[in-house]
Formats: structure tokens, sequence, C-alpha cells
């Protein structure tokens, strides 16, 4: 495994949950939504519910897969979501059939044969991240010709889950170049990242969801980074100023709960309102900026 360039945190990742139960395979639109401005544009690629979690550890696992031009190689595995990095390749569960192109992807359900047939033009690259029981002996569940390298494995944090049903899902988030950072923020579950353009990450160790305190720290994040994101883990990521930031998430969150939950800001002065809150802006810049809007007022 190549751990290059895997990013892990300072958080427990003691986990107890187990699937035993899914939702057949089913195919869906990619969705986007996107926030005012120049914010983050998210685009669901793939989605697959988890209906009951069991006192036993749990992994999401990311690995690399390719399959050669003209072939076609069965997968029967845990849950699993696929994404189209290079190529092109046909999804069929059954009777259903679903074409994929590059940076598309699909859910695969558990226990459900599915083949992925690859064009005879030229071999397709996949990423695929699996939601696997950690205490068990590896299972690639793809049979060759596929051939598979294992990027990641990273064990979910018992503390952010809780019994009921749970969303699997895959993203692909976009900050466009220039554009601006989202609040800090945590999973309310746990998500693992790949990044397909590279960007930067800002991290606040001792923060919580209750306040920003301490120093913080930015890093940049190359393409083919890994980044780990348990509950409790409190960042924001940036785009280049000329480039935009990409990156592909695998995550896990109970149904009905918000994926991501923000930092609560402290309440700022009334003459502060219509000012846009930057991380780690200190409290003497805030108050410099009251002063200068009451003395622009007086003149007037």
């Amino acid at each position: 495994m190549d751990r290059r360039n895997v990013i892990t945190v300072g958080v427990a990742i003691q986990l107890g949950a187990a699937v035993v139960v899914a939702t057949t395979l089913s195919w869906i639109v990619p969705s986007t939504g996107q926030l005012p401005g120049k914010g983050p544009i998210r685009t669901v690629l793939a989605l697959g519910r988890v209906s009951n979690l069991i006192d036993a550890p749990m992994s999401l696992k990311l690995s690399r897969v390719s399959i050669p031009a003209g072939a076609t190689a069965l997968y029967r595995g845990e849950h699993s979501t696929l994404f189209v990095v290079a190529g092109a390749a046909t999804v069929i569960v059954a009777n259903d059939q679903r074409p994929l192109r590059q940076d598309e992807g699909t859910y695969l359900a558990p226990a459900t044969e599915t083949a992925i047939q690859v064009g005879t033009k030229a071999r397709a690259e996949f990423l695929q991240y699996q939601l696997v029981h950690s205490t068990e002996s590896p299972k690639q569940g793809m049979n060759a010709p596929a051939s598979i390298s294992e990027l990641h494995e990273m064990k979910l944090p018992a503390a952010a889950l809780k019994p009921g049903p749970y969303e699997f899902s895959m993203t692909r988030v976009t900050l466009p170049a220039g554009g601006a950072t989202p609040r800090p923020h945590t999973r309310s579950g746990a998500a693992l990242y790949y990044v397909l353009a590279e960007g930067t990450i800002t991290i606040w160790p001792s923060a919580t969801i209750e306040t920003i305190i301490g120093e913080n720290r930015t890093e940049p994040r190359p393409v083919g980074a890994i980044q780990e994101e348990p509950y409790g883990f409190i960042h924001s990521w940036s785009p280049k100023v000329d480039t935009p930031l990409v990156l592909l998430q695998g995550n896990i969150s109970q149904e009905g709960v918000p994926e991501i939950i923000f930092v609560k800001w402290p309440r700022l002065p009334s003459c502060l309102a219509n000012f846009t809150q930057r991380p780690g802006r200190h409290e003497e810049e805030m108050s410099l900026g009251c002063s200068a809007q009451f003395a622009l007022r007086s003149k007037g």
C-alpha cells in the first residue's frame, strides 16, 4: 500500500459498527448543489442505503482498479462506489445496464453480482470506495482481469455512529479558482477524500464544533493525496487562485442528518454584520473595522 500521500488525523478512531442489510442497486442521476457566489459545487455521483449498524469495527477502503480494454470483471462484495478516472465502461446488474464515462460514478450493492464491461478502445481506470468489516481478512470483491491497488483504509470513528440507517455516498466537490473558503466544519459521520486537483487544507487541531480556538495550520494537498475526515476534525479546504480544487469524497452519515456540521461563530457586533467572517481573524482586527465604520459615519 502506497501511503506517501495519505494524511491521517489525531482523532480516536475505534468504531463499533457493521452493515447487515442494504437496498438493491439503483442508478442515480448526478445532482449538483452550489452555495451562493463562488462557493463549493457538490455533485452526488453515487448513493446507497445501509439499513442498520451493529457492534463490529468498520472501515472505508479506497482502491485503484484497472480493467483492460474489451474485458469484463465481476464484482460481488461489500457496499461499494465506483468512480471512472479514465476510459469508459458499462455496469450491468441482471437486466439493468448503465454506461459510465470519465468523471461519472455509481453505487454497487453488497452480495450482488455486478459486471463491469470496458469498451474496446482503451483500458478503464477507477477509484473504488468500499465499506468493509475491519476485522475480516481482505476481500477485493472484483475478479481478474481487473488489477487492484489498495490506496488507504480508514477505520471509522465509533463516536460518530449511532443505531439506525445510514447513507453511503460518493460526491465530487469542486471549489472554483479563487473562490470563497467554506466555514470551518467537521463531518457528522466520517469521510475519506481523494484529491483530483490540488489545493490546500486549513486545520484547527484544538477547535470544537462550539468554537474556533488555538492555532491553525494550512497545508498543501497535491493530486493523489488522501485525507481522512472523522467526526471532530475541524478544517476547511481552499482552492488555488488560478485553478479549482477538486475532491472525490466517500462519506458515511446517518440518514436524515446533514453530512456537515459547521463550527458556531461567536456573535459579532452589529457594525460587522455585513463583514464576511474569515477563519483566524483576530478580535482586534474586528474592533478596527468597527472603529473605521464609526469614523466614516461621524464624518458624514
